[in-house]
């Protein structure tokens, strides 16, 4: 039996011929389409960083060079995060990726309901978060 993962993401209990299924809130890796600014020059003063992308939650955090960032979360496809000078000081090439932690329980789905016989049908996500694409940020001199 095979389910269609749109529709299994956000599920509280959906009902079928062979019991209940249920799930949690699914954390797909997120990914980065864009960012702004792409580059700044060193020595600048602090900036927002704006990243554009899909599969955002609201606990994904920007990392700057693998650092977690303090995040802003705007939507599902934008956050926002403040660099510091002293991450501009020097010229430098940043590499920019966000991290999205996976869910606190197991996304499982499996058959809830009494049955006479033995066989349960079970479906496994992978869905459990993780670490995005990475894009560059250029620190010019």
């Amino acid at each position: 039996m095979s389910f269609p993962r749109t529709a299994l993401q956000h599920c509280l209990c959906a009902l079928a011929i062979v019991g209940c299924f249920s799930c949690g809130d699914c954390v797909e890796t997120p990914s980065i389409a864009s960012i702004a600014p792409t580059s700044a020059t060193a020595g600048s003063t602090e900036l927002v960083l704006v990243v554009n992308g899909n599969d955002f939650q609201r606990n994904s955090t920007i990392q700057w060079n693998g650092a977690a960032r303090t995040t802003t979360f705007v939507s599902g496809h934008q956050l926002t995060a403040t660099i510091a000078a002293a991450d501009l000081a020097m010229p430098a090439v940043a590499t920019v990726t966000v991290l999205s932690p996976p869910p606190s329980r197991p996304v499982t789905l499996g058959t809830t309901a009494p049955t006479t016989s033995s066989a349960t049908t079970t479906v496994k996500m992978d869905c459990v978060g993780g670490t995005s694409n990475a894009l560059n940020f250029a620190i010019n001199p």
